[in-house]
């Protein structure tokens, strides 16, 4: 004998015509409510914006080249300057760097190019052209002197390198002389060289 409840438990069926226009008309409304992407051309996009990346760089850079030797006063006596090697150096910035090369040496051990078996640090310096893979090149030394009120001369303190690349700056070496210790000596030159940079739109 049958259940009474039989004709009411089956699942109804519904046809398959019926079924496809289901889901075709559940794409459909999926599909307009998508939100639609505007198709560009990436390559000119990226094109452009390299081109503004490279004038921002160098507008950057003309902006320091042009501090480049000049003293700075920062405090009392205390002088800041920025340079770089290159060929048309004077004799006078040449014997800076050769302080400030001393004033590293005095703080770090001479390390070796394991390519050429040259110092390093005086490849940065001096921004010398060398055989190895290391890229040492494109630094600035930054310099912090103190000024002998009777003779005038003037006795170097610390220096740093620096280098920019696409906005940002790179300082591997910062050293101050022994006998300048705890002083703030270093957070004056520092502070000097952000200032700078910050000025001239380098903020990292």
């Amino acid at each position: 004998m049958a259940s009474p409840w039989s004709s009411t438990m089956k699942p109804s069926r519904v046809p398959e015509e019926e079924s496809v226009r289901c889901w075709e008309s559940k794409t459909a409304s999926s599909n307009r409510t998508r939100p639609q992407i505007q198709s560009r051309s990436r390559r000119g996009s990226k094109t452009r914006n390299i081109n503004d990346v490279l004038k921002d760089e160098r507008s950057k850079i003309s902006g320091i080249n042009r501090i480049l030797g000049t003293p700075i006063p920062v405090r009392n006596n205390l002088t800041w300057r920025l340079l770089k090697s290159h060929m048309r150096i004077e004799s006078f910035y040449c014997t800076k760097l050769h302080s400030a090369l001393n004033a590293i040496h005095e703080c770090f051990e001479p390390s070796k190019d394991p390519y050429t078996n040259r110092d390093i640090a005086e490849d940065i310096v001096f921004d010398l052209e060398s055989d190895s893979e290391l890229n040492l090149r494109g630094f600035y030394t930054v310099v912090l002197e103190r000024r002998d009120d009777d003779d005038g001369h003037q006795e170097m303190i610390g220096a740093a390198t620096v280098r920019i690349n696409k906005g940002v700056a790179e300082v591997p070496l910062v050293a101050t002389r022994p006998q300048f210790r705890r002083l703030g000596m270093c957070r004056i030159l520092m502070n000097e060289l952000e200032n700078r940079l910050m000025e001239f739109g380098i903020e990292r």
